[in-house]
């Protein structure tokens, strides 16, 4: 933000952020770029889809993903883990300054990457035919920070994925094991259910690897667009199943 002048050179800068050559509207940014509830029918993110989608995908991921659903079974009493996830809900304020602003702040500093327009614009500038939206952070971090700073931010993008990756791993695991390995083999001992998931494990590292070429054929290869796709369309059944057991008693298992 420093970079584009604070918030005010962003608001100032951010809708003459062209690439070169840009023709049409692809390569402008939107007007509405600085407003979180669109359209309902001209936002490219409209305010029904984006109360009612992301609603859906909460109840489901804060409330039955295993991941988080685990965490919570780890906390000291039930008043700790309600206001962890309250601190929690807190901190989910943060990726729009932390993500979001520095994102726009990217396509000020280097429209021509981030901000191109056409297939072939892309493909220079980063490899990808849809969009560079993926190199916007590592060319703030490669660009703006110095030397020292630069392996700090490397080694905690790398702490944090390590750390997601452990948690997806140890949930699908105990998921597996104790659901149904345990229910195809009742007289498995601790240790023989210990070695199950740990096989499980490798098993599931192999297919996420096999998997990659999958990601980078969808949506062009961008990420976050992927994950918030699969996201979509795995919520809705699982967050209906909670909200009923949550409002019908017979909905829920004796």
């Amino acid at each position: 933000l420093g970079a584009v002048g604070g918030y005010q050179g962003l608001l100032e800068r951010y809708p003459l952020a062209l690439p070169p050559n840009a023709t049409g509207p692809c390569g402008r940014p939107r007007p509405d770029a600085f407003h979180l509830l669109r359209h309902p029918s001209t936002g490219d993110l409209p305010w029904p889809g984006l109360v009612l989608g992301l609603g859906i995908i909460s109840a489901w991921y804060w409330c039955t993903d295993q991941v988080i659903v685990q965490r919570c079974l780890a906390g000291r009493s039930l008043t700790h883990v309600r206001a962890g996830c309250v601190v929690c809900g807190y901190l989910k304020v943060l990726p729009m300054f932390l993500m979001v602003l520095p994102g726009m702040a990217a396509r000020v500093l280097f429209p021509e990457v981030v901000g191109c327009a056409d297939p072939q614009g892309c493909s220079r500038a980063c490899g990808s035919a849809l969009g560079c939206s993926n190199v916007a952070y590592p060319r703030l971090v490669l660009s703006l920070l110095p030397p020292g700073l630069r392996g700090l931010m490397l080694a905690v993008v790398l702490a944090a994925l390590m750390s997601s990756l452990a948690s997806i791993f140890a949930s699908s695991a105990a998921l597996f094991t104790l659901d149904v390995y345990r229910k195809v083999r009742p007289g498995a001992g601790p240790r023989h259910l210990l070695l199950a998931g740990r096989l499980w494990v490798v098993a599931m590292v192999g297919l996420s690897l096999a998997w990659l070429p999958v990601v980078e054929a969808a949506r062009g290869g961008q990420l976050f667009d992927y994950m918030q796709a699969l996201a979509s369309y795995l919520a809705p059944p699982v967050a209906a199943v909670f909200f009923l057991a949550v409002f019908v008693p017979r909905v829920n298992e004796p």
